[in-house]
């Protein structure tokens, strides 16, 4: 028994700057949400926590997000007036392009001080590197953690908490 206390010590202990300073809840399942946050590359080396081992990064929680974050693209311009099916389309490819997504998850919310990198993805600053993608899939992957935790009204509050269409908005050409 207090091998499985000693496992959720270690489990809050990881999660609780994502659920304090980014999400602003406690999350229910915080595997998910270190699975949405853990990097391969720090499941192959020594880590502090050994319960770290037995949790995989959840692709399926890529998925998810990516849909999730387009409904709400979609539903944010189409309950605020009429536009075409294309106008529609084209705010689900702008807001919801890896460039885009990479660029807010990395300047807005600060997503990369969050991540648990292995040491050698930490030393090189892979989230730097121009033709990376990596955090917009673990912002994909945050969106549908809190979607699972909260539903559709979470998401929708995260983003607007965070400035996402405005900040995305910023991004266009003058």
């Amino acid at each position: 028994m207090e091998d499985a206390a000693d496992s959720d010590n270690y489990l809050d202990t990881i999660c609780y700057p994502v659920e304090r300073y980014l999400l602003g809840f406690a999350v229910r399942d915080k595997e998910r949400l270190i699975s949405a946050l853990i990097s391969n590359a720090l499941l192959n080396e020594p880590v502090g926590f050994e319960c770290l081992r037995t949790i995989r990064v959840d692709k399926s929680l890529e998925t998810i997000g990516d849909f999730i974050l387009d409904f709400v693209i979609i539903d944010n311009f189409a309950t605020k007036d009429r536009y075409t099916a294309q106008q529609i389309d084209d705010f689900r490819q702008w807001y919801g392009k890896n460039e885009h997504l990479q660029y807010f998850a990395k300047n807005c919310i600060h997503l990369h001080q969050y991540v648990l990198w292995g040491p050698d993805e930490r030393k090189q600053q892979k989230w730097d590197l121009p033709t990376t993608t990596i955090l917009a899939d673990r912002f994909e992957m945050l969106m549908a953690v809190i979607y699972l935790e909260k539903g559709i009204d979470a998401v929708k509050e995260f983003l607007k908490k965070h400035h996402f269409f405005d900040e995305i908005d910023k991004m266009k050409a003058p």
